[in-house]
């Protein structure tokens, strides 16, 4: 049985750390103009948290007994590096230097948006970022003029603008550099007004599940290519996509925590996710696939980690990338390229279409919605009895068969030759 725990009394995680929340009594709040203060605890371990929790609070309790307005940063901050800043000008170039990945042409794109929204915040700090800024920046680049062509910008180099504003602000949140209740500024700021139709997409794809000739095909080419850095990290991968399901990072990401071997099958939780329905438990029911996920866990405890945050993953050996520094940065571009160097590869499928076969083979397989979506993290909000009243109950045997019905209808596991 799995069961969630809630976390101890003030703490809660703040991308992968941990952090306190206070909540400013009422006398106080006018002299600080707070309602809560926010401190990270600097650690990733849960136990640690705990025994840093009551230090942290009794801090800020003297604090506040002192006439001292608590700051949410440590009271004692390391000397900020260059381009540590809190404005415009310093964050973007923080977010373009320690991005990895983005091509030359996106980055420049990317610096030149940025450019254009900090001539006109005046280069304000980001904390002071809000809705009314963004729209009137919008509308500022929506009154603007190409340099190239003098021409108004199209709809497309504006949505360009939004989408690279909208994940700035996701760094920026991700950083703890603005306030973390507040919605996304820049999000839906092209929404249509009524009566506007939907102008369709040229770059839209219209991808399809995998096959399991071509995921075999994938595997047969990562087995017989030596050179490839995380070779058996991108072997294990594949085919536990394949039996669960799984979104790319949900597989990378897992540490070895949450990896249950009940014998005959292994229980893996996801235990953070975008929905609470995205949190779950999936299953592993085939033998071959649980002897390869037996020996990736012990070979994941005697490999030398790429970095202090990488030990304890199920793939300790991968680099950490992107702003957020994720296991599934550098695999999931591994994979990318491996899969694209495939002799019959037409564009057809990618990494997120071994997904898009689970939740088919599931359809075909006759496996009710409800259960569907307990064991591929969709939400059930229309059933209130799977929703609200068995939430937090013990499912397992459904989901238990739910995948033993995948396995049977995918045909079992990826041929290992």
């Amino acid at each position: 049985m799995t069961r969630t725990f809630p976390l101890p009394d003030y703490v809660f995680r703040r991308g992968k750390g941990y952090a306190v929340r206070y909540s400013v009594p009422t006398e106080y709040q006018a002299l600080i103009g707070k309602k809560q203060i926010v401190r990270g605890l600097g650690t990733q371990d849960l136990a640690q948290a705990i025994v840093k929790r009551d230090q942290v609070l009794k801090e800020i309790q003297n604090e506040l007994r002192n006439g001292r307005v608590p700051e949410t940063a440590p009271a004692a901050p390391k000397p900020k590096q260059a381009g540590e800043g809190s404005t415009v000008r310093d964050t973007a170039h923080r977010w373009l230097t320690q991005s990895d990945g983005i091509k030359a042409s996106t980055r420049a794109r990317y610096r030149q948006h940025l450019e254009a929204f900090e001539r006109y915040s005046g280069n304000t700090p980001v904390a002071q970022i809000d809705r009314a800024m963004a729209l009137g920046f919008i509308q500022h680049i929506q009154q603007s003029r190409s340099e190239r062509t003098g021409e108004p910008l199209s709809q497309r180099s504006i949505q360009s603008y939004q989408s690279c504003l909208a994940s700035y602000w996701r760094v920026l949140d991700h950083w703890g550099m603005v306030d973390a209740d507040m919605r996304n500024p820049f999000s839906s700021l092209l929404r249509r007004v009524a009566g506007q139709r939907k102008k369709a997409d040229p770059r839209a794809k219209e991808l399809r599940p995998v096959s399991r000739k071509e995921a075999e095909s994938l595997l047969r080419y990562i087995a017989g290519n030596h050179r490839l850095k995380y070779q058996s990290e991108m072997l294990v991968t594949v085919r536990l996509l394949w039996v669960t399901g799984c979104r790319l990072n949900e597989i990378c990401g897992r540490s070895l925590s949450d990896i249950d071997d009940r014998g005959d099958h292994i229980r893996i939780t996801i235990p953070e996710a975008k929905t609470d329905a995205g949190k779950r438990v999936v299953m592993i029911v085939g033998k071959d696939d649980c002897e390869l996920l037996r020996s990736a866990v012990a070979k994941a405890k005697m490999s030398e980690p790429s970095c202090p945050d990488s030990r304890y993953l199920l793939f300790p050996r991968v680099q950490l990338g992107g702003y957020d520094k994720r296991p599934s940065h550098y695999l999931g571009k591994a994979l990318e390229a491996a899969r694209k160097a495939l002799p019959e590869h037409r564009g057809e499928w990618d990494m997120h279409s071994f997904r898009r076969n689970a939740v088919s083979a599931l359809v075909n397989a006759g496996v009710s919605r409800e259960a569907l979506n307990l064991a591929v993290g969709h939400s059930n909000r229309d059933d209130i009895g799977l929703d609200v009243y068995a939430k937090r109950a013990d499912l397992s045997e459904v989901i238990r068969a739910t995948f033993d019905a995948l396995f049977a209808e995918l045909g079992g596991s990826l041929n290992p030759d």
